[in-house]
């Protein structure tokens, strides 16, 4: 297996949402119901909807500008709606099992790049993990396994498949910090990687650091139902498509935005976000494996709206 990223997007999504754990109980388990007057400042702040922190269905929608190619004309035009829904949790004892799905619908313009031109992509995970974490005890530990398809749905193949695992230990030292490590790992696509895990979360209230690379986030929860956030985090996906000229279509890049998050109800959130998309990287392969284009994308500004609704 040759250790190189397939879809740094798709990992590091998959990656720090697990990683986030360590602090609340994982996105597709149910969370104990908090005290009567408790604070919501020990939630972790999720600003790009990853889908960690308290259980809960979610809808993502983001807009970004035209990333304009560096080294000829025209651009990428990029539109993404994401969902999260978790379906299944089983307790015993000690250990947690729970399933959830996830769903990315991608619209990509590649305005005549390598043949390309208006392509709906899409990306469907289901996440299987394992928590554990014992009764008085500063101690947890967190597995998942994660298949999933990055794919046009034109035709299936074994490409189009991709699958990610963590393992993690974790240790809470104190009410407000806490660590984790462990290793990362996945394939797609004929390619992997194997990567550490590690991460730590800091919470001198009402203030909240979560560094969990490559995922990072500085916010501040001003009151009980708004919270603001400055954050950085992996953006693209990989895709498998079916094409007379294109097979493979790789897209990379990092998403630094502020964000509004604000709590309608107790069950009901929506989050604002605006930024710049930055590092963009998009590259086009055959059937072969043979790189068609290889360009780098210049920064362009984006917006995305959450709404989540919390069981």
């Amino acid at each position: 297996m040759t250790l190189v990223p397939t879809s740094f997007r798709a990992a590091a999504k998959s990656f720090i949402g697990c990683l986030c754990l360590f602090v609340m109980p994982p996105a597709f388990m149910p969370a104990e119901e908090p005290p009567a007057g408790s604070s919501s400042s020990a939630d972790l702040i999720d600003p790009a909807a990853f889908g960690f922190g308290r259980p809960g269905a979610m809808v993502d929608v983001t807009f970004m500008d035209t990333q304009d190619f560096a080294n000829r004309d025209g651009g990428l035009d990029f539109f993404e709606t994401r969902t999260i829904l978790p379906f299944l949790t089983r307790k015993m004892g000690a250990l947690r099992l729970g399933l959830s799905l996830g769903y990315n619908l991608s619209e990509l313009d590649f305005n005549g790049l390598a043949g390309l031109q208006n392509e709906t992509l899409h990306t469907l995970e289901l996440q299987a993990g394992l928590f554990w974490r014992p009764e008085q005890s500063r101690w947890w530990g967190l597995g998942f396994v994660t298949p999933g398809l990055g794919t046009d749905f034109q035709g299936l193949s074994w490409d189009d498949f991709e699958i990610s695992a963590l393992g993690l230990l974790g240790c809470r030292f104190s009410e407000t910090f806490s660590v984790a490590g462990g290793m990362f790992a996945q394939y797609g696509a004929e390619e992997g990687m194997i990567v550490p895990a590690l991460g730590f979360i800091w919470k001198p209230d009402p203030f909240i650091v979560q560094v969990t690379p490559p995922f990072v986030v500085l916010g501040w929860r001003a009151t009980d139902r708004v919270t603001l956030s400055l954050s950085a985090y992996p953006s693209g996906g990989s895709w498998d498509v079916e094409d007379p000229g294109v097979n493979r279509v790789d897209l990379s890049g990092w998403q630094t935005a502020a964000s509004l998050i604000c709590k309608v109800t107790e069950r009901v959130s929506l989050s604002l976000r605006a930024g710049m998309n930055v590092g963009g990287e998009l590259e086009l392969r055959d059937s072969n494996n043979r790189v068609l284009a290889n360009e780098t994308l210049k920064a362009a500004p984006f917006g995305a709206v959450n709404l989540r609704w919390q069981f």
